[in-house]
This record gives structure tokens, sequence and C-alpha cells, in this order.
């Protein structure tokens, strides 16, 4: 949350929203008086301004604008310019609003320009893209933020934008994702999704959306301008977000706001639902030991409500990614200043010649990063200062995820070889695309998009993935930071995307680990090292982030992935999400 600082605690923010690919003529917008946790608690709605079941501060909106094709209109609440959105509360609509026909595909940007008392907080909801247009601008009061109507490009306000290529950007309040429009709607499917962290794209932040603003791969998916054209969609889920808790709670554990306002959205509607079909992203993180306690008391008990609520509505289902370890639990003995590893599990993966991180051994000497010598099956070894022969702890080598072959399954992720399993998430999958217990209507399968091309179930290593080379030198002396490395392509990569950058030509000895922080052409412009790195150096990114997870595993898709995820899913599927 953003707590509202002297100077700036009046602000005005300008999102930018598509338009579907039919004329529209009539909106409506919401203010949420809350916001939904994310991590274990999710989807609860108790981010609030105050202490939960106790008023908090409120968020005064001064005015609220749509600008289209460069004209202002001014949306009202109850007939008035202003609102108070109340902690605690589902929020405010606006009244409708009529505007001359809107052109399919129509960017229409929303200015909010509301203030807090200094020091209160306020509700995060939307993540500033400003390679879009979009801005934040803060002020002392609001007659100084109403000159930015006639500039709508200039700069936000340097306080506020903070972390823009990084993944510690702040959010700031917006109207939400419950957007409707009227007018010549065509027949397609309109979409309310339920979805956890990898269908809300907690992967991808700001600097990587695209130019319609589409962060994760679902989001991408459905707005791709192929095969039925573009879907539009209301995403409710968060990071986190589990089916067990999806639509129920009450108090301290509520998780039916957004529930009670697609109630109000349909009493406006006359008692029409204003969406066609359901679609089902969660199951990600309703892992459970027991497999029935994962599909039927987590899974499945929010398609009960699902149904219970849309009688008769379709649903369609898209099964979760796998998860893989990167790491390996190993153990150490050195002779002088050569350490021996045994690897229990196997070196299945590693090449001499590789970097390897070591950590989590005592004494410390051991931990780092090494270029490593495969002895055997179990065994490798790597030079290091020297230290007390045995190393103790609990000892883990991690490839960064540079080959699946490395990889191993989590709990509850163990793919078999011939493709059946009798738990965990595979077995998850399978009832999905056989609609067992109806738990669906129709799947949309990820898995052939995603997977590894030479392990199953398995993420891509960065042996898979798209590389480029450096094209000039980055650094001097090891010692001077730089900011920008330049390459021979990179049209391949998104901003926030991270990159290990290994010796050339075999790209295999790990030189620097860097974060893309924008790209302007062939030159990227990073979080910074002092490394040089050659030219000819190889430039891998990062399939997904490393969880923080022990052992370090993949499960979030970085923009890499993100790409290759909705570049391999048929866009022939999207049929499936018409009525049957």
């Amino acid at each position: 949350m953003v707590t509202a600082l002297a100077g700036t605690n009046y602000y005005c923010c300008k999102i930018v929203v598509p338009s579907p690919q039919f004329v529209t003529r009539t909106f409506k917008f919401h203010l949420p008086g809350f916001a939904s946790t994310e991590g274990g608690n999710s989807p609860q709605e108790t981010t609030v301004t105050g202490t939960i079941g106790a008023p908090g501060n409120s968020v005064t909106a001064d005015a609220l604008y749509a600008r289209i094709s460069g004209v202002f209109y001014q949306c009202k609440f109850g007939g008035n310019n202003s609102v108070a959105i109340v902690d605690q509360t589902n929020g405010q609509w606006t009244d409708d609003l009529t505007t001359p026909d809107v052109p399919p595909a129509t960017n229409i940007e929303l200015w909010l320009f509301y203030h807090v008392a200094v020091g209160e907080k306020v509700w995060p909801v939307y993540r500033i893209q400003k390679h879009r247009g979009e801005r934040i601008w803060g002020a002392n009061d609001n007659a100084s933020l109403l000159g930015f109507m006639a500039d709508p490009l200039a700069d936000s306000t340097a306080a506020l934008d903070t972390g823009y290529g990084g993944q510690s950007q702040p959010q700031y309040y917006a109207p939400d994702c419950f957007m409707l429009a009227k007018g010549d709607w065509d027949g397609r499917p309109v979409a309310l999704c339920f979805v956890d962290s990898i269908g809300e794209s907690r992967q991808e932040f700001s600097a990587a959306a695209d130019a319609r603003g589409m962060l994760g791969y679902l989001r991408r998916y459905l707005d791709k301008d192929a095969g039925i054209g573009r879907i539009p969609f209301c995403m409710i889920g968060m990071p986190g977000a589990g089916s067990v808790r999806e639509y129920t709670g009450t108090g301290a554990a509520i998780a039916t706001r957004r529930r009670d306002i697609i109630r109000e959205i349909i009493a406006f509607n006359g008692g029409k639902w204003p969406f066609t079909v359901v679609v089902n992203q969660l199951g990600q993180n309703d892992t459970s030991t027991v497999y029935t306690t994962w599909f039927n008391t987590n899974y499945r008990s929010n398609v009960l409500r699902i149904r219970a609520e849309y009688p008769g509505v379709k649903i369609v289902a898209v099964p979760p990614l796998g998860r893989t370890d990167i790491q390996r639990t190993i153990t150490l003995t050195s002779v002088g200043t050569v350490a021996t590893a045994i690897v229990a599990t196997g070196t299945t993966g590693l090449q001499s010649g590789q970097t390897l991180s070591i950590s989590g051994a005592t004494p410390a000497a051991y931990n780092g990063s090494y270029v490593i010598t495969v002895v055997d099956a179990n065994t490798f070894t790597f030079n290091f200062a020297g230290g007390t022969s045995p190393a103790t702890g609990t000892i883990r080598a991690n490839d960064l995820g540079l080959s699946a072959e490395y990889m191993l399954f989590t709990s509850q992720n163990s793919y078999p070889a011939d493709g059946t399993d009798a738990s965990g998430k595979w077995r998850l999958r399978a009832d999905i695309l056989a609609q067992t217990s109806a738990c669906c209507d129709a799947a949309i399968d990820t898995y052939p998009a995603w997977v590894s091309g030479v392990k199953g179930g398995a993420w891509p290593g960065m042996l898979e993935l798209p590389s480029t080379t450096l094209t000039a030198q980055s650094g001097t002396d090891g010692v001077a930071t730089y900011t920008t490395i330049t390459v021979a392509d990179a049209s391949k990569y998104r901003p926030e995307q991270v990159l290990n950058i290994y010796s050339g030509p075999a790209g295999l000895a790990r030189l620097s680990t860097q974060t893309i922080v924008s790209i302007a052409g062939n030159v990227i412009t990073t979080s910074g090292s002092a490394v040089v790195l050659p030219v000819g150096s190889v430039v891998r990114p990062s399939a997904a982030p490393q969880e923080s997870s022990t052992p370090i595993s993949f499960v979030h898709p970085y923009p890499i992935m993100v790409d290759r995820i909705v570049a391999g899913m048929d866009q022939a599927e999207k049929t499936k999400l018409q009525a049957a």
C-alpha cells in the first residue's frame, strides 16, 4: 500500500484500457473500497486502509474523466463530480457514461483525480505502464494536477515514479477491473476468469506489458487477434489465489466482495450476466498430499460455488503448469583446493565447463559460483579456496535453470514416463482434460506450449530458449559499473527479464546475471554490473524467477516463457469458449 506523503497526497492516475473489437458507446467504471491479499490468504479481500473490522480512512475521488479520441468526458457518481470511497466496502460505481460511438479496439484513457490526508494509506490497484502513455502525478492540491489534462504525456512525478523497470514498483489507486461497456456486441464470448498467480501474471510487471496493456500468458492468449478474435475478459484472482477460498468467507477471511460486485452488475443489466463463459485457471496452488483433498475439497469446491452462483454457465478450464527444482542436494569433500561433489540423484544435465552455484555449505569457502568438471554419473569437481573436509550443512548445487535435464520435480509434481499419474498435478491435468466429476465443460491445455523439449513435465532450460550474443564489450576494468549491453538481437526479450551472460562460444561458463530495465533497438539497459563481458558473450534468458523456496524451483513464467506459451497455444481452441 502507498502512504500519502506531504506534497503528493493529491494524485492523478492516468491509465489506458483497450475497448473490444466492436463498437461501444456506454460505459460504467468502478472504484474499489478494498484490495486483495497475496500469498497464503489470497484471494481474501482484506487489504484495507485501517484495521480489518474497523473503519479506516477513505479515498476522496475528486473527479474521473474518460478521454476518448482526445476528448474528455466527465464521469458522475449519483450525479456528482466527486465521491468518497469508504474503506472496507465494495466501492462506488460511476453513472452510465454515454459517448459518441467508440470505434473497435480504441484505447480509452481514464483520468482519476483523488486525495487522502497526509500519512494515510491508499489501496494498491493498478501497475502504471508509462511506456503506454500511463502516468502518476502528485501535488499539494487538486488544482495543480488539472493542468496535466493539457499535457497528457508530461513525465510522472519523480517521487512517485519509482522502480518502473523492476518488480518493486508501487501500485496506485485507479479504476479496477470491473469496467463495463454497452454497444454493438457481436456475440463473441466474454470471459469471467478465476485465476491464481500464474494467470494473474505475478511474473510480469508494468514495463513488460504489450501495446494493449496485457501481462501474463492468459491475458495475452485471450487478447490475441487470432482464431475467433480478441476475447473480452474480467480477471478476478490474484497471486496466491486458492480455489478453496474463492467466493466464500466473511470478516477477516472475506473473499466475496468481487462476487457481490458482479451481482451489482447483473442488477444493472436487468438480470443478465455480463459474461458468457467462465475460464478457470485455478489449481496451481491447491496442492495437497492427498489427491482427493486437492481435487475435491480445494479445486472442485469453487467449481461447485460457480455453478451454484451462475446456473448453467459453461466452465472452460486451463490446466496448471508444472513446478521443477533447479537445485540438487550434494555432499562435498575436498583435498587442498579441489572440491569433490557427490550427487545422489545424478549429474544428468551437467556439462564440464559450466558454472554451478553452491550454497548451504560450512565452511563458507565452498559456497559461490564455480566452473565444474563432470567426472561420472554422480560426481563433479571444482576448484575453490580450500576448507575443512567434509563440508557440513544442507548443500545444494544450482545451475540456474540452464538445462531441463538437470531439473527435478517438486513434491506433487513428478511427471511419470508414461504420462499418467495416480496423484499430484499431472493427475489434476488428466482429470481436467477428462472433465472428471463435471469439474469443467471443456479445457484448453497449455502443456505442449510450455514444456521442455527434452524432459517431460519440466520447464525448458536456458539451452532451449532463444539466446543472442554481445556485439560490443561491456565493462572496462572489472571495477567501473556499466548499465547497458549491446547485443545482436534484443527483439526476443522484454523488460524485467533476467539474463544470464556466459562466455562464448559454448555459453556454459557464467560471467554475470543482470535484469533488463528497458530495451532500445539492440541496446539493453540492465540493472548494472562491473564484470567485463567480451564480444561474443552468450546472453541467455531465464525461463522463470527463482522461487524463494528450498530447494529453489521454477513455477512462474518470465516474459520469454510467456511469449513461448502464447505462441504455442492453439488459437483455434478459443472456440471452446463459445456457448454450447
